[in-house]
């Protein structure tokens, strides 16, 4: 593995052969088991004085979930069969393991405690609504009926999750939620119900309610409120941008451009944008998170998409092409050519010596839709 400090960043124009190589490592990492769900990802080494577990770890419920429409786009997108096939395998390990309150665990499967999580259950609806809209299947919208169901079930009157919260982080109301919030906006459409519709537009309240007047998010982290990942900083993007999208609400998408025009003076010529940011919006990490860089690249093209603002779709290009950048192209590393790692550098504090699944799966998308978005230009 070369040391990563022997190489500046450089831009690297995203190209196809980047995403075939990123879906191509997803597939390898759902081969890992036999049941169709996707490892968690792969970790190459272990912090010194640590016991954690090295190689391939388990399955992971919440980012199969919404693997499963990253999957389901690529292979429209490509003619790949493979992927679809993949894709029904991803849901019907998922609706294997719902757990009797409709919920989904928090968690590499296996992990104690075996609980629901709001955020987990909502990521899985993605999954599950796309692989109705894909197979038709009654069983998958049961699926995505009974998830919906326990997500209201501890929702209160302004939008916070009172209960469900995920034991594999600190407790209590998260506005990244939000994304939670889409997938049931998400769903409204295809049940037609205004029920669903209402309770997404209240977690999209909830979310508003903690922006400051400069963009910033309080409430909007794992662990960590005042200095939040741009991992969950993408996280409460996504979801007020497709909200906003979807319920016809201005005030979202005005929330997230805030952010964003925020973030354009913060991210570097070569690409890179630190994986921490306290209130004021100064790095609170020396490292970034690949993940979070390649959301935000994702939401900063969609909102280009909308608006025509060269400045938007310049930062996506640079976010992406930093993640890029720090991708392994190799042949003959399966456990990491291709995939993304959590952090640049590679011992970062966010999946610290991992390759991740959702770190890949955003790249993914986000690639996409720079791809689709060049199509004209060519």
């Amino acid at each position: 593995m070369e040391l990563e400090s022997q190489r500046l960043p450089v831009l690297v124009t995203p190209a196809k052969r980047h995403l075939d190589a990123a879906i191509s490592w997803i597939k390898r990492a759902q081969d890992t088991s036999v049941s169709g769900g996707v490892s968690w990802g792969y970790r190459a080494r272990r912090a010194i004085r640590s016991d954690l577990p090295l190689g391939w770890l388990g399955m992971y419920p919440e980012t199969t979930g919404y693997i499963i429409p990253t999957m389901l786009r690529f292979s429209e997108l490509n003619g790949d069969e493979d992927s679809i096939r993949r894709a029904h395998r991803m849901v019907c390990w998922e609706l294997s393991i719902q757990l009797e309150d409709g919920g989904f665990q928090g968690g590499i499967y296996g992990t104690h405690p075996v609980a629901s999580s709001t955020f987990v259950t909502g990521q899985v609806l993605f999954g599950l609504v796309a692989a109705y809209k894909q197979f038709r299947e009654e069983t998958i919208l049961t699926g995505a009926k009974r998830g919906a169901d326990f997500l209201l079930g501890c929702l209160d009157d302004s939008g916070r999750f009172v209960k469900g919260h995920s034991h594999f982080c600190a407790p209590g109301a998260k506005a990244y939620e939000v994304r939670t919030g889409l997938a049931i906006a998400e769903l409204a459409d295809v049940l037609d119900d205004d029920r669903l519709r209402g309770a997404a537009s209240q977690m999209a309240d909830y979310a508003l309610s903690t922006q400051r007047d400069n963009g910033w998010f309080g409430e909007n982290d794992l662990d960590y409120h005042d200095r939040p990942l741009t991992h969950t900083i993408g996280y409460v993007l996504e979801g007020l941008h497709g909200i906003g999208i979807r319920l016809s609400r201005r005030d979202c998408t005005e929330a997230v451009r805030r952010t964003l025009d925020q973030i354009l003076a913060l991210i570097r010529s070569d690409g890179f944008l630190a994986g921490r940011w306290r209130e004021d919006w100064t790095p609170a990490a020396g490292w970034a998170c690949l993940t979070g860089s390649a959301q935000i690249a994702g939401v900063f093209l969609r909102v280009f998409e909308q608006t025509k603002k060269p400045e938007y779709f310049e930062a996506g290009r640079k976010l992406l092409g930093f993640v890029c950048f720090t991708q392994d192209l190799r042949i003959g590393t399966n456990e990491l050519d291709g995939g993304i790692r959590g952090s640049y550098p590679f011992q970062g504090k966010y999946g610290q010596w991992c390759v991740l699944n959702w770190a890949t799966k955003f790249f993914c998308d986000s690639t996409m839709d720079y791809l689709r978005l060049q199509q004209p230009r060519s």
